[in-house]
């Protein structure tokens, strides 16, 4: 354990110091803060709430719109009279009536309608359901979308970047040294460790970052009304999301092993960094079909649910599932034993190729080769 812990920490070390890293962390929690913060100061700024949006109205309208909560309506004689007034920026939009239209008035702004006056206008039937969703449809996407993201880039990048870091050493002969150190074994699960704690800890910190953007937003509700989504406002996101984002990140880390270990025994097989993506492309694509599937079928409860079992797609749909209310307290433990020996599977995959083709090199060592002899 001493042996993981020195090269772990070598590792840490070796990719902390590095430009990319640096660059590409602070991307990352600066693009999730923004996300957070910055439709909702947009929001904001459009909402003026220290006075009332003035918009012209004309005629009989004057009288049915008087109370539009948020605006002051101001009459017009005429249409061209309330067209003045926008021009004039002395009103930001006005309401006048049309025939052409369906709802028999339309709305003039010079550059663009007041945010919300159009909605304020539209008017909705009531709606009764009798299988009521537990969540709103629109968080359900929003959530995939978001934890399909974090894990596809996150798995991708750490990932690959073990698996060059793996060929760059095979490459300048260094691995000798550190083989003459420590067993092949024992620098493979530094290598996935390190990487793991890397990943875990941009995952905190743009989580943090998010959290940070919703507050100088205005909060959750400033965000989801910037994005027009009706019924979502009042909903409270960490309440909602606690829980399933702590199962997230716990099926995250165990995840990450798991591709770490395939695709650095992977890239062992090969000298040149040419070839790693050749290697890892089969890796990648057990990556990236979760990711669209669980996307393009999160509303359907039967292909969730089957994903959710599955050990390459259950740290996204488990989550998922959570969120929705639709999983047992048993089935994310099953899930993630499932999971776990998989995950026992891959580093006993991983770790008997990394052994057997670190100190090949020359052509590309063939699977079926660097399984069955040693090194």
């Amino acid at each position: 354990m001493t042996g993981v812990g020195l090269v772990t920490r070598r590792e840490l070390s070796a990719q902390v110091r590095t430009k990319s890293f640096r660059i590409g962390t602070v991307i990352m929690v600066v693009l999730a803060f923004a996300a957070a913060a910055v439709p909702g100061l947009i929001v904001r700024s459009d909402s003026k709430p220290d006075e009332a949006t003035k918009i012209a109205v004309v005629g009989e309208l004057a009288g049915q719109l008087g109370d539009l909560e948020g605006y002051e309506v101001v009459p017009a004689d005429s249409v061209e009279a309330a067209e003045e007034a926008v021009g004039a920026e002395s009103v930001e939009a006005a309401v006048v009536p049309s025939e052409e239209a369906p709802m028999g008035f339309e709305i003039v702004a010079k550059e663009r309608a007041p945010s919300g006056l159009i909605s304020a206008l539209t008017l909705s039937p009531t709606v009764r359901l009798l299988e009521p969703e537990a969540i709103n449809s629109v968080i359900r996407y929003f959530a995939a979308v978001v934890f399909s993201v974090l894990f596809f880039m996150l798995v991708m990048m750490y990932g690959q970047v073990a698996a060059q870091n793996a060929v760059v050493e095979k490459q300048t002969r260094v691995i000798e040294i550190l083989l003459a150190t420590v067993p092949a074994r024992t620098l493979l699960a530094g290598k996935i460790l390190s990487n793991a704690i890397l990943a875990f800890a941009t995952v905190a910190a743009m989580v943090v970052a998010f959290g940070l953007g919703l507050v100088v937003g205005g909060g959750w509700s400033a965000l989801v009304d910037s994005m027009g989504l009706p019924g979502v406002a009042d909903v409270d996101p960490l309440g909602l999301l606690g829980g399933s984002l702590a199962w997230f990140l716990v099926f995250f880390v165990v995840a990450f092993v798991m591709f770490s270990a395939l695709m650095v025994g992977s890239a062992a097989t090969v000298s040149r960094l040419e070839e790693v993506g050749s290697v890892l492309s089969p890796t990648m694509i057990v990556v990236m079909v979760p990711y669209f599937l669980v996307i393009f079928f999160n509303d359907n409860k039967t292909v969730i649910e089957w994903l959710s079992y599955i050990p390459f797609s259950s740290p996204i749909a488990m989550p998922l599932r959570l969120i929705a209310g639709t999983a047992a307290w048993w089935e994310p433990v099953l899930a993630l034993v499932i999971l776990l020996l998989t995950t026992v599977g891959a580093i006993w995959l991983g770790g008997k190729l990394y052994e057997n083709s670190i100190l090949r090199t020359g052509a590309r060592v063939k699977f079926g080769e660097a399984l069955k002899t040693a090194a």
